[in-house]
């Protein structure tokens, strides 16, 4: 036989013989790993949905146009200002965005006044399909609009008595149009008391060809990130006002961050249990083999070599405990995901490697003083038992 088929042989025989104490090694491997598989896998799927429910508050940076402003007043009197109509140039937003290389969803929006039925209307034009991306919590009833159709706020709507399939006839100061009424929407915000139609048929009716009064942007940058986005767009449009709106999104992320910190905190304090008693398990292992050991010394086995067998051990008892970790724990996150998020946890096959590490890393770190004491003990007196 071999001198490593050997090694292996006396690892294994040595396991076995002492099948209490390596079930319980084997259980504290398996429960420290599979904790961090499972917390490290929640905290990547967590991560995750609050990025998609972020989404669902909507735009997080907005483009609006520096507004002319006349103040008017003379000395200490001040009687207000007067404020001229500023609109966005949409080609120049539109190169601005290509040069950023910002990656977002883009909706461009422009408000004005229709005359309809003696009344004048507040009406924004929108790009229906960029809408519907970025604005996910709109409550349609009817059908989303398609050409020469319109969409009425709930409170327009029911101000002006219309439902949907009538017919709309609006006056705009270049043309008159006429729309049928496909939806009406609901969002429990100011969207209630607007008409909306298709970009390019107010911007054609209202005589503003290619003119924005609003631009809102999904940008998947976060924190500084996209405060350093919203500069850059500042600079290459200047006559704009680039603004950064996160309230809600900086709490969610804010939260995630909380709960990201206490996963880490609790994984810490299970691995050092673990390692404590990894340790101890170990120790006392060492403790009931003195005299085991001192006779493979006798027998003319170096110290490296009875070494060895310990690392053989501890690596084994660490591979079978990273592996058995990573199963339990990709179970175990998936019980949380469906009982707390009503969602499946994604399977992350590279966590296997952290089970693994993890598993090694304390049995190697347990097996430290044993082995220490293994390499200063005498051979002599172990034989004598003291």
């Amino acid at each position: 036989m071999t001198k490593r088929r050997w090694l292996i042989h006396l690892v294994l025989r040595a396991l076995a013989h002492r099948k209490g104490r390596t079930l319980l090694l084997l259980a504290v491997l398996t429960m420290a790993s599979s904790l961090a598989t499972a917390l490290g896998i929640v905290s990547s799927s967590m991560g995750k949905r609050v990025a998609e429910e972020v989404r669902k508050y909507g735009a997080n940076l907005i483009i609006i146009p520096e507004s002319a402003r006349l103040d008017i007043g003379s000395g200490g009197l001040n009687f207000g200002a007067i404020s001229e109509p500023a609109y966005l140039q949409q080609r120049l937003v539109e190169e601005a965005l290509a040069k950023s290389g910002l990656k977002a969803e883009v909706s461009f929006h422009l408000r004005g006044a229709l005359h309809m039925n003696k009344a004048d209307i507040m009406v924004e034009g929108v790009n229906f399909r960029d809408v519907r991306r970025l604005f996910p919590w709109w409550q349609m009833k009817g059908n989303w609009p398609a050409v020469g159709e319109t969409v009425f706020g709930n409170d327009l709507a029911s101000r002006m008595k219309l439902k949907v399939g009538d017919i709309a006839e609006l006056a705009g100061t270049e043309n008159n149009i006429k729309l049928r009424i496909s939806g009406i929407v609901a969002t429990g915000g100011e969207e209630d008391g607007l008409l909306f139609m298709a970009l390019p048929e107010l911007q054609q009716t209202l005589g503003l060809g290619g003119q924005l009064t609003l631009v809102r942007l999904m940008a998947t940058a976060r924190g500084n990130s996209l405060r350093q986005s919203a500069t850059a767009l500042q600079q290459l449009i200047p006559t704009a006002k680039v603004s950064e709106v996160r309230q809600t999104a900086r709490t969610s992320e804010g939260l995630l961050a909380k709960v990201k910190l206490l996963m880490l905190m609790v994984t810490a304090v299970v691995l050092i249990s673990a390692g404590s008693s990894v340790a101890g398990t170990m120790s006392t292992t060492v403790l009931e083999r003195r005299k085991e050991i001192g006779l493979m010394k006798a027998m003319g086995g170096t110290r490296l070599e009875v070494m060895l067998i310990f690392c053989g051990e501890a690596a084994l008892l660490g591979v079978l405990g990273g592996l058995a970790g990573y199963l339990f724990g990709c179970a175990i996150a998936q019980f949380i995901t469906k009982t707390v998020f009503s969602a499946s946890a994604e399977i992350i096959l590279w966590f296997v490697f952290v089970s693994l590490g993890i598993s090694l890393f304390l049995a190697l770190l347990g097996s430290i003083g044993p082995m220490v004491s293994v390499f200063k003990l005498d051979p002599v007196r172990s034989l004598r038992g003291e």
